[in-house]
């Protein structure tokens, strides 16, 4: 137990001067965690980009699919956060589903 808590210890310090060589602008400031919401951005684009290919989904639901891909990626353009990216996937409800330019064209079957 005691080799435990050194170690603990120990990996606490490292950890606490890694943080402190960095420039501040380098410094996390929020409490988001880009590393976990890449992992969930990727997941949930993944998600959407399967949905919108599936040619068996109605088309307005592929719309969706569609119209949330656009949004987060113009979201991580715009911020640069995987965060905000991915919180724009999960929330993201489309004003309209009319066609605009740019627009996928989907066949009726």
């Amino acid at each position: 137990m005691r080799t435990f808590a050194v170690f603990i210890l120990l990996m606490s310090v490292f950890a606490h001067a890694n943080t402190e060589d960095k420039p501040k602008a380098e410094q996390l400031v929020t409490g988001k965690n880009e590393a976990i919401c890449k992992s969930t951005f990727g997941q949930e684009m993944i998600s959407q980009q399967m949905t919108f290919s599936n040619q068996t989904n109605t088309q307005n639901i592929r719309r969706i699919a569609e119209r949330k891909i656009a949004a987060a990626r113009k979201t991580f353009a715009d911020t640069g956060s995987y965060c905000d990216a991915a919180h724009v996937l999960l929330t993201f409800e489309p004003e309209s589903l009319s066609g605009k330019d740019g627009d996928a064209q989907f066949r009726n079957n």
